[in-house]
């Protein structure tokens, strides 16, 4: 077994329950100081798809709302 991957596996682990505690800052957060609520709300948005998936689907389909008189 290699050490590298196991000391890595450790941090990850130790990082994952210390997430758990309520008083932690947020993934968010952390990404809100680091690169300002702006660029965070911006990156959040695009890794997130964007909208919900009734607005992916319409996208997909390139579908736009008819209105009849």
């Amino acid at each position: 077994m290699n050490g590298v991957l196991h000391d890595r596996g450790l941090e990850l682990l130790v990082a994952h329950c210390a997430s758990l505690d309520p008083d932690s800052a947020t993934a968010r957060e952390r990404l809100d100081e680091v690169v300002g609520p702006d660029l965070a709300r911006m990156l959040v948005f695009a890794l997130s798809g964007g909208g919900g998936e009734r607005e992916r689907s319409r996208t997909a389909l390139r579908a736009r709302p008819v209105f009849a008189a």
